[in-house]
């Protein structure tokens, strides 16, 4: 014979409007990270190779923590987030230096030669943005969570509450 049914998170429930206090466990199933220290000792910090990525990583964890949607599933994700915006960081840097100049065989200048760095940049800041809106670090990802269920105006409900 089976179990039983197997529970539901309680963000079901909540969604369903089922929350009374006697139905919920308290527990959703997936462990919720409270402090920045208990990530920080881990061994998945060698992802990060740069003090500036494990700044990174360290803020936008307490961010997360804040809010409390850090979950032991989410490190790597973060790791790479963090690692990517620290070689976005480095490109910036590279792409400050004066573009190449290009001569041709008399000695006359042709053009310039692009930093290397910008095709990187280019890339990182692709991956930066699109990891950053799924953790809700862009404006338009944070609305999109934030934003309240609409709900359909049913024109029979309008029409019955007149003849009331």
């Amino acid at each position: 014979m089976g179990r039983g049914r197997k529970p539901l998170p309680d963000a079901v429930k909540v969604m369903r409007g089922t929350d009374q206090p006697c139905r919920m466990s308290g527990d959703d199933g997936v462990d919720k990270i409270g402090n920045v220290r208990q990530i920080m000792s881990c061994s998945r910090m060698k992802l990060l190779p740069t003090k500036r990525a494990k700044e990174i990583f360290k803020t936008k964890a307490n961010q997360l923590i804040g809010l409390q949607v850090l979950t032991e599933l989410d490190l790597e994700h973060l790791a790479v987030y963090a690692n990517s915006l620290d070689v976005l960081f480095s490109c910036l840097e590279g792409m400050r230096k004066p573009a190449l100049e290009r001569f041709d065989k008399d000695g006359n200048l042709v053009g310039y030669i692009a930093p290397p760095e910008i095709a990187l940049y280019r890339q990182m800041v692709e991956q930066v943005n699109r990891i950053g809106a799924e953790f809700g670090f862009t404006p338009v990802s944070r609305q999109r969570i934030s934003q309240p269920m609409v709900e359909e105006k049913d024109e029979l409900d309008e029409i019955f509450r007149g003849i009331k």
